[in-house]
């Protein structure tokens, strides 16, 4: 015959609620480094751009090129931030 046994269940019951909010949890964070994978590569567009416009019209870029190479690294940090947080989930 089968004992209903109540705190077991509650612990399980507490266990899925857990697995589904790391679950949320893990979508946020892929979908944030999608959106910063996505503004990477529009400043690598614009460095393109900016250089490419620079060296048509003989100037030297070298101050909005290292502009925007600064906030790409910044963009690959918080990628890597978001990385470990979803690996301390997992």
């Amino acid at each position: 015959m089968f004992k209903f046994d109540k705190s077991k269940l509650e612990q399980q019951a507490s266990k899925i609620m857990q697995k589904s909010g790391d679950l949320v949890e893990s979508g946020k964070i892929k979908l944030n480094i999608a959106n910063l994978e996505k503004e990477i590569d529009s400043l690598k567009t614009e460095l393109g751009n900016t250089l490419y416009n620079a060296f048509k019209a003989g100037n030297n870029a070298e101050a909005e090129l290292t502009e925007i190479c600064n906030k790409i690294d910044s963009k690959y940090s918080e990628i890597v931030t978001l990385q470990k947080q979803l690996d301390d989930l997992k």
